[in-house]
């Protein structure tokens, strides 16, 4: 499981709403300090999400500005990225396959048309993907879930997920 720390910023009845900072890899890169794309992620701060969580399985009060952690298996996060990246790729190559057998084997034409099956092949993959994620989000184990509640922060203006390298390495 994928965690990731996040902070309480409401309280409703058997659900909260989270916020978490966006992380990126440039914290853990051994040349992070030459990298044009590095330098800009230390001056720019990342994206803020906002979760909606349930919290029918953890029994303690929860408060806002309580740190939790919160997780998502990393089995919806493969399959998640194989149906984004891959179908649209694999629906653009049989258009391109369909677009060569027909216009070029049996019609003798040129690259036009099987460049526009393969664009067409493209965007039908993605409209495959977009309908079958709205379907996979309403499903319990695509949704990130309330792991345990850690309490207050140490000390107050401390971003969550904000730092770029590890603890053990300053």
């Amino acid at each position: 499981m994928m965690h990731s720390l996040a902070t309480v910023v409401a309280v409703a009845r058997n659900q909260i709403t989270v916020s978490c900072q966006q992380q990126t890899s440039c914290g853990s890169c051994a040349s992070q300090n030459s990298c044009g794309t590095g330098v800009i992620s230390k001056v720019l701060p990342g994206r803020q999400h906002q979760l909606t969580l349930s919290t029918r399985n953890i029994d303690e009060p929860i408060e806002v500005g309580q740190l939790v952690e919160i997780g998502l298996s990393e089995r919806s996060v493969l399959q998640s990225a194989l149906l984004v990246y891959v179908l649209p790729l694999v629906c653009m190559l049989l258009g391109t396959l369909l677009g060569q057998w027909w216009f070029v084997e049996l019609a003798g034409g040129g690259e036009g048309g099987v460049i526009a099956c393969a664009l067409l092949g493209g965007a039908l993959g993605l409209l495959l993907a977009r309908r079958r994620a709205s379907g996979l989000s309403s499903q319990g184990e695509y949704q990130p879930s309330l792991i345990r509640v850690l309490g207050q922060p140490v000390a107050d203006g401390l971003s969550t997920n904000a730092l770029s390298k590890d603890s053990s390495s300053r």
